[in-house]
């Protein structure tokens, strides 16, 4: 007898079982944190894992020197594994395809219930069936068609029927790449069936259904992935918002702040730093509601007219200098802003006989720079300490440009000396 098929199909079941076996030793591992579709996938992979092993028992045992009584009744011990097995896949598919629908739509499907009974009536009907040659027949060398095999075929084609009917009802809530992994499961082994008229000898379904399953695993997990990229920006543009919401308080109480000042001192000056003020949140403020960065230009304009608002409250204590040479880059809203309150707030304020902020931008063919440098009273790095009151919203602005543009704060202090702040951001982010 040639056996020349029967090594072909040996060879085939060992590759696909490793890769099978691979999968559920990764679905097992993860099981904790696995939702129910991926349970069902698990069992999925199970069930053709035990059809990928009957026919390799099958076939090794083909080729060895059995009794030929010894071999029909191993092929019928193991062909009623494989057709457990291939019905209890459908069943696990059908209520697969239900918890997949079932969380895209929001609504509760019991397909489960139709599914089981239907699965396990034709599972015990093919394995009874089988010894008895009413569905197929093995005489030693060759299966042939029994009386009911046409009728053993109803229970897959009910099941293939009813998930077709629920992904037809519930169509808006799918996919196209998605439809397409999951009917590949019914279409791939009608290809392996077609197949099977040119290449006869090949057990093409458990090839056909693993096949299936691997492109719906790599498909949904690219779903996964995709779901956890978006959950992820959002998270970030959520934090973002809350970063924003505490700088902008404490940049308004600092400009209010001012402004009280000044009404005692110069209430002339005031009036006009309350108008300048005005104008400022007439046509500025929306920009700091901008979850993107915005041009080094814009920024700058809220930066000057914030440090106009000093200049009038410290009046000679308090030199401004700019140096721009480079400004056509993006940045997150109020990062110069906040440097510049905090060499004024935290460096100019606390030194008697005032001091000098600097802003200085520019390039070279990697990196923009920005720096914010004051003359004023500095800090002992070694002691500062995270999310203290007096450097607020340092640690906040290094989240925001890392996150927003693939930016970097470095602040250099000595005290008595000054302060000396540096924004790096690469050019391919803007």
């Amino acid at each position: 007898m040639n056996h020349t098929m029967d090594y072909v199909n040996i060879g085939i079941s060992s590759f696909l079982l490793a890769i099978v076996g691979i999968k559920l030793f990764g679905d097992i591992h993860m099981r904790k944190i696995a939702n129910k579709e991926r349970g069902q996938f698990t069992k999925m992979l199970f069930s053709d894992m035990l059809m990928l092993i009957s026919v390799l028992a099958v076939k090794i045992v083909v080729c060895q020197d059995f009794d030929n009584d010894e071999l029909v009744l191993i092929t019928k011990i193991a062909y009623s594994v494989y057709f457990i097995a291939f019905y209890s896949l459908l069943g696990f598919y059908g209520i697969y395809v239900s918890y997949y629908i079932s969380r895209r739509s929001g609504r509760q499907l019991e397909m489960k219930k139709f599914v089981i009974p239907l699965a396990t009536i034709f599972s015990i009907f093919w394995v009874v069936c089988l010894f008895y040659g009413f569905v197929v027949s093995f005489d030693g060398i060759n299966f042939e068609k029994g009386p009911l095999y046409f009728a053993g075929q109803v229970g897959g084609y009910l099941i293939i029927l009813l998930v077709l009917v629920y992904m037809i009802v519930y169509r808006k809530y799918l996919k196209k790449d998605n439809v397409i992994a999951l009917l590949s499961i019914v279409f791939f082994p009608l290809i392996g069936v077609i197949l099977r008229a040119f290449v006869p000898g090949i057990e093409i379904m458990p090839y056909m259904i693993c096949l299936s399953l691997i492109l719906m695993d790599n498909t949904f997990q690219y779903e996964q992935e995709r779901l956890l990229l978006e959950q992820e920006d959002k998270i970030s543009r959520d934090r973002i918002k809350i970063l924003l919401t505490q700088i902008k308080p404490h940049f308004l109480y600092n400009v209010l702040n001012s402004i009280y000042v000044l009404c005692e001192k110069d209430p002339e000056k005031a009036q006009e730093a309350i108008g300048r003020f005005s104008d400022y949140l007439r046509g500025n403020l929306s920009n700091l509601e901008k979850e993107d960065c915005i041009t080094f230009l814009r920024e700058m304009e809220h930066v000057t007219n914030y440090l106009s608002l000093e200049k009038m409250r410290f009046r000679e204590k308090l030199t401004i200098k700019y140096d721009i040479r480079d400004e056509s880059f993006d940045i997150p809203a109020l990062s110069v802003q906040l440097l510049a309150e905090n060499a004024v707030k935290h460096g100019i304020h606390k030194k008697e006989e005032g001091g000098t902020v600097r802003i200085e931008s520019y390039s070279d063919s990697e990196y923009y720079y920005v720096i914010v440098e004051d003359d004023g009273v500095g800090f002992n790095p070694d002691e500062y300490k995270e999310g203290d009151g007096l450097h607020i919203g340092l640690d906040n602005l290094r989240e925001r440009l890392l996150r927003m543009c693939g930016g970097h704060l470095v602040v250099e202090s000595t005290p008595g000396v000054g302060t000396k702040s540096t924004i790096t951001i690469p050019r391919g982010s803007n």
